[in-house]
């Protein structure tokens, strides 16, 4: 098994220096080049030891092997943009101390790649599966499952099987994720507000442009925020006493927020520049329109929005504003809502339109159902005593989360791996990273979950 890991290393470290983040589309590449090239790495690397490989076009891959009822395994090849600061470059796969950088490592091509080699080895070990288990390499993850739409226009899903991205020991519970695009009022103070990079990211950078208070600009100093002023002469002379501030020709403030990325199923672990900068306003006591804006978003619960739900073991609501700008007089908000089967994606659109009456138009940008799978079933029992012998652990037990994952569109799906209970979770966030042990251990627990299931 020693060889078998040494080259899953080296494929991980290739397939993250591809930068496979979303960007234009063109002939045979709907999610860009680099998308495109993650792909043809990752199916050559499939096809290098029997798979029976289909490219769709671009929108997604599989390979088969065996025949039979098919089993899925789904794994995505697209990654989250590297915002923040890196302590190495995002796509360079660096190996340092132990770990491997970059992003992807841990979300998703470093379970893709550990499972894929765990395959490798039961092929390659002379072993003949007893069903068809077919391995699908998603595009679109990470910004609107098209590649998954596409994929059931031509092809029959898989009854069952699971995606290599989520947590052990095994999911069987995730919530349901409502991505939107609310149009707002743009609020009469506001003359700029940008923010985020993504719906489904905590955002780590935002700045928002208002008319001049000393209230505001006292409360900006106050949180250590960097400011801009602009204005007159007095503006100007208040200016020159502040480090770093600068003067054009109006009386405004400008406000940076600097924050900290986490993914956007859990904004409790990461810190949201966009709500800092609203809670700088709302502090100063001169913003009607900041204090209001904060009251309803600021709490990542939902309770500002009469959101707040208690989802028992699946954990309760959560919202993440992650992408916000001003355009055609209009303040726009990407929010990512997670929500417990204890609340329909009906009842929660009601809830906000009551909440927000300001609102001018609500656009769903993307749905997936809550997934429930028993987990007292065979198939979560075997995939747990997997989990088991390779791990010792005998005490964690089957989970419910927040994320997302490929498992959905299966009828009997669940997520397994690749994050150890108690790791720090690093996916959507600077400096993500996979230890080369935990790797090791998931290439070990992927190989005797298959062998168990389907061998």
């Amino acid at each position: 098994m020693n060889e078998t890991k040494e080259q899953a290393l080296k494929s991980l470290v290739e397939l993250i220096k591809i930068e496979s983040t979303l960007s234009a589309s063109k002939p045979g590449a709907p999610y860009g080049e680099e998308i495109k090239k993650a792909l043809d790495f990752t199916l050559d690397l499939l096809a290098s030891f029997g798979g029976k490989t289909h490219n769709l076009d671009g929108y997604c891959g599989w390979a088969d092997f065996g025949e039979g009822e098919p089993f899925g395994i789904l794994v995505h090849l697209d990654v989250v943009p590297a915002s923040g600061v890196w302590k190495f470059p995002p796509f360079s796969g660096t190996v340092s101390d132990g770990y491997v950088y970059g992003r992807g490592a841990t979300d998703d091509k470093g379970p893709a790649i550990a499972v894929i080699y765990a395959l490798k080895k039961l092929i390659e070990e002379g072993l003949t599966p007893k069903r068809k288990i077919r391995v699908i390499l998603g595009c679109d993850e990470e910004s609107g499952w098209s590649d998954i739409k596409k994929y059931n226009e031509v092809e029959e899903m898989p009854n069952d099987g699971f995606s290599p991205d989520g947590d052990f020991p095994v999911i069987y519970s995730e919530k349901g994720v409502l991505h939107l695009q609310l149009h707002l009022k743009k609020p009469a103070s506001f003359l700029t507000f940008t923010g985020g990079t993504a719906v489904n990211m905590v955002p780590d950078l935002a700045q928002i442009t208002v008319a001049f208070d000393e209230k505001i600009l006292h409360s900006a100093l106050q949180m250590g925020l960097p400011t801009t002023l602009t204005g007159d002469s007095m503006l100007e002379s208040l200016a020159h006493q502040l480090e770093g501030a600068c003067v054009t020709e109006d009386d405004h403030i400008q406000i940076t927020a600097n924050g900290t990325s986490a993914h956007g199923s859990r904004p409790e672990d990461g810190e949201s520049a966009i709500l800092i900068l609203l809670k700088c306003l709302h502090l100063s006591g001169a913003s009607e329109d900041g204090t209001r804006l904060y009251n309803l978003f600021g709490k990542t619960d939902g309770s500002g929005l009469n959101l707040k739900v208690d989802g028992g073991a699946e954990g309760g609501l959560t919202v993440n504003v992650g992408k916000c700008k001003i355009k055609d007089n209009e303040l726009i908000l990407r929010v990512d809502i997670r929500h417990p089967a204890s609340i329909t994606k009906e009842e929660v659109l009601e809830r906000l339109e009551k909440s927000i009456p300001e609102i001018n138009e609500i656009n769903i940008i993307n749905y997936h159902d809550p997934l429930y799978v028993n987990p007292n079933s065979p198939f979560v029992q075997t995939l747990l005593k997997a989990y088991q012998k390779v791990t010792g652990d005998t005490q964690s037990q089957p989970k419910a989360i927040g994320g997302a994952t490929y498992a959905r569109v299966l009828k009997n799906g669940v997520a397994f791996g690749p994050t150890m209970p108690g790791a720090e979770s690093l996916a959507h966030q600077p400096n993500e990273r996979v230890s080369i042990k935990d790797f090791n251990t998931m290439i070990d627990i992927y190989y005797e979950a298959l062998k168990s299931l389907l061998f």
